[in-house]
């Protein structure tokens, strides 16, 4: 029995929202699954909120050749579930940003620029001197 990780579809019209599923490779996509790993929100904001998976159960099933589909293997990924292993992984959405990063470029083009007028002016006073 080919055994797959896929995501079954629930919710209404325009606002879905998924099961992570273990089916039989043969069943169709809103069938009986094997067993229910979880759920998938894609319209939640926080990734606690989006992603509600049983971590050991999803390793389980990858360790005995369950194969996941792609967008599956994505959520998996994210969460840290390797076929080899469980991997703690920190919460991206929730950490902060670095802005500062961007402001040493500017910095450096403003330094450019001072230095492209300084020769220029540099060059203008010698073209005065030997008129």
């Amino acid at each position: 029995m080919a055994v797959k990780i896929r995501l079954k579809r629930m919710g209404r019209k325009n606002r879905p929202f998924y099961r992570v599923c273990v089916f039989d490779g043969r069943t169709r996509r809103d069938g009986q699954p094997v067993e229910e790993l979880g759920s998938y929100d894609p319209r939640a904001s926080t990734t606690a909120e989006k992603y509600n998976i049983n971590r050991e159960r999803a390793q389980y099933w990858l360790t005995v050749g369950a194969q996941p589909s792609e967008t599956c293997a994505s959520i998996l990924r994210k969460l840290g579930v390797r076929k080899d292993g469980l991997v703690d992984v920190e919460d991206r959405s929730d950490r902060e940003r670095k802005p500062a990063a961007a402001a040493p470029k500017v910095e450096a083009v403003a330094a450019k620029a001072d230095d492209a007028d300084a020769a220029s002016d540099a060059g203008d006073a010698g073209d005065a001197q030997a008129s």
